[in-house]
């Protein structure tokens, strides 16, 4: 996969992320908000970095141009979550993030309509948190479809 963006690369999990798809030969693109961790991190593992902010929405779109899948790592994802997904509908990149936050699952299921009209996947917890399965159903008990 080379075209995977992974933001956040410069946070502890990010960093994570990153070695661990170096390691089984993946070459995400790294992107961050913190030029000069990101520049070490980029430098050691040999990979492509992009530096931009969540501030402002054009920087955002402009820093995922061209880029398939994204894998938001920079919380807290209760601010970080919508400027980015904004961004995703945008630009038609399939977001996925690493929350447990509760009120982004439910944010993210809200614009279900969106992401379909946009061709793109919004998918929050994919990873590191139990709160996964509880997204899924809604409080009257039934699944999301």
């Amino acid at each position: 996969m080379t075209n995977f963006m992974i933001y956040g690369a410069n946070g502890y999990t990010g960093s994570l992320i990153a070695r661990e798809a170096v390691r089984r030969a993946i070459r995400p693109i790294i992107a961050g908000r913190s030029s000069e961790n990101l520049v070490r991190l980029a430098s050691e593992l040999e990979l492509e970095h992009r530096v931009f902010s969540l501030e402002s929405p054009e920087a955002v779109c402009d820093g995922i141009r061209g880029v398939h899948t994204l894998l938001h790592c920079a919380g807290p994802f209760s601010r970080t979550s919508k400027p980015m997904a904004d961004a995703c509908l945008k630009t038609g990149t399939h977001y996925l993030d690493i929350t447990g936050e509760s009120d982004v699952f439910e944010a993210m299921a809200a614009r279900d309509a969106e992401a379909i009209a946009a061709g793109i996947v919004l998918l929050p917890g994919v990873g590191f948190d139990g709160h996964t399965v509880i997204a899924f159903v809604k409080s009257d008990g039934n699944v999301h479809k």
